[in-house]
């Protein structure tokens, strides 16, 4: 393939805080050119001569523009991440966008109505439980008839007094106003303590699901049955892809609610294959921090998550229950599930710089414990202890920290910022040299992957990138996507790449 020079993605891989990429904008704060010229060509009517004139200065402007980043991009060490991952990249973004993804729209209608009259079951036992009740009201034009709940069970401040009456703290405070606030914190924290809480968190995953995506996802697909969303590759500061209308980046994994993912099939003939990397954050950290415990739980096979926990609470778990994808795993796995998402939230927490505090709130217990929690875990993996110190001291010292293919997030205002914003800083600087370089692996290995003209890319979810093809294809697809997502970027501790397939989104196992 050509090389190719992007003048939007070298404006972000020079300046990720910039505002905005846009050709108006970068050729007004990077070239100079005047507001006003650029203003006049706002709003141009096709065939006239100020439409040519836009046209000519486009181009002129993305060349001038290439000729003073691509010198820059030399300087700053950042050729491999901008010819070898970010530039071959635009054909992947491209394909998606034309791709799309095949929708289920009778499916859709179905689960909608089916979710709706969930979400009024659980409101109307809340209310029972509450001495609520539906009030009726109606408009006195339209003369319509609605019926509403007499409480608000959205609304923060009518929700935080019902805890209380169920004998419940709230500490968590809102942002701006510091009232107390019914969040995610408090939800966690107080998740499986009484029923009546449980009904209240479920009801609003429920409303979140209808309002934010069943209700208006007809309105995404297209003509031919398919939904295209928008990838963004300049938004996010880690170079992590963005998704909007809709965001399917977010859609939720299967539950008790509803399998989301199902409403996205494939045209008859195809399968989908669905291809993601186990536990990469866990192995970019051991690749980052060098930590000997972690690369050697990582090399035995280790679910590292409940080798921590076996570790720190000395579980004596044998080695056949720590190792993954076995029998043994899977009951460990159950027996001991409290204790492995505790540790899981303790190993990415840990390492992305939360505190004794904010555990504290997690887990319902002293500041003092969960501080001796955070030292066992640094006791167990002392390399990402110095890891995160040397992040710490880059930062301070230069002013940005750089991930392991060249990517750099930068702080130029962090000698100006208190206390608190440097640390804020310290804890986004480690956070990008992982999750940063994750994005950089799946853009690698998108890129190669679309080099098989029998693969049809259709979505690319943080770690996971998702295929579709003729079902004659599949296992061969299935030997080149493997392939080509364990050699994006190798590191010491080889990739495992989980890979399923099947005629649903949510089904592909």
């Amino acid at each position: 393939m050509p090389k190719i020079f992007d003048t939007l993605t070298s404006s972000h891989l020079l300046n990720e805080n910039l505002p905005e990429n846009g050709l108006k904008y970068l050729a007004e704060h990077e070239l100079g050119i005047p507001k006003e010229q650029i203003k006049k060509y706002t709003e141009v009517i096709p065939g006239t001569e100020e439409f040519f004139e836009y046209g000519m200065n486009d181009a002129i402007w993305t060349y001038q523009l290439y000729k003073k980043y691509s010198p820059q991009i030399e300087k700053e060490g950042l050729h491999h991440l901008a010819y070898d991952i970010e530039f071959p990249f635009q054909k992947a973004l491209m394909y998606l966008a034309i791709n799309g993804i095949a929708a289920d729209i009778s499916a859709a209608q179905t689960m909608r109505y089916e979710v709706q009259h969930l979400f009024y079951e659980i409101e109307n036992e809340l209310l029972n439980i509450f001495g609520g009740k539906y009030v009726t009201s109606i408009t006195p034009r339209s003369r319509v008839v609605s019926c509403t709940p007499s409480i608000n069970f959205n609304s923060s401040q009518q929700v935080v007094p019902l805890i209380e009456e169920l004998g419940f703290e709230i500490y968590e405070r809102s942002k701006k106003e510091k009232k107390k606030s019914w969040n995610k914190q408090s939800k966690n924290r107080l998740k499986g303590k009484h029923y009546a809480i449980d009904l209240l968190i479920k009801l609003g995953k429920v409303e979140k699901l209808v309002n934010g995506f069943l209700r208006p996802f007809e309105s995404f697909v297209e003509r031919d049955g398919r939904i295209r969303p928008s990838f963004h590759n300049t938004v996010c500061v880690t170079g992590r892809l963005s998704c909007s209308k809709p965001n399917i980046e977010q859609l939720p994994k299967q539950n008790n609610i509803a399998n989301i993912r199902n409403l996205f099939i494939v045209e008859p003939g195809n399968v989908l294959i669905v291809a993601d990397y186990s536990g990469q954050e866990v192995r970019i950290m051991a690749q980052e921090s060098g930590d000997s415990n972690l690369k050697s739980a990582l090399r035995k096979g280790y679910d590292v998550h409940l080798a921590t926990a076996n570790e720190i609470h000395g579980l004596n778990i044998p080695t056949l229950g720590l190792t993954d994808k076995t029998p043994e795993h899977k009951a460990a796995k159950t027996k001991h599930n409290k204790l492995r998402d505790d540790c899981k939230c303790v190993v990415f927490g840990t390492a992305y710089g939360k505190s004794s505090f904010g555990f504290s709130k997690d887990f319902n217990c002293s500041e003092e414990e969960a501080q001796k929690f955070i030292d066992k875990f640094f006791k167990t993996y002392p390399g990402l202890r110095r890891a995160i110190e040397k992040t710490r001291e880059e930062v301070y010292k230069y002013g940005y920290v750089t991930n392991m293919s060249g990517r750099r997030r930068r702080f130029p205002d962090f000698h100006k910022l208190n206390k608190w914003g440097k640390e804020r800083c310290y804890r986004q600087a480690f956070n990008m040299k992982i999750q940063s370089y994750g994005a950089d692996v799946v853009k690698k290995a998108a890129s190669d992957i679309v080099k098989d003209i029998n693969l049809k890319i259709i979505n690319l979810v943080h770690d996971e990138i998702v295929i579709e093809c003729k079902k004659e294809y599949v296992e061969e697809g299935i030997r080149y996507i493997r392939e080509c997502m364990v050699k994006a970027l190798p590191i010491f501790i080889p990739w495992d790449i989980d890979i399923g397939y099947g005629v649903r989104y949510g089904e592909a196992k």
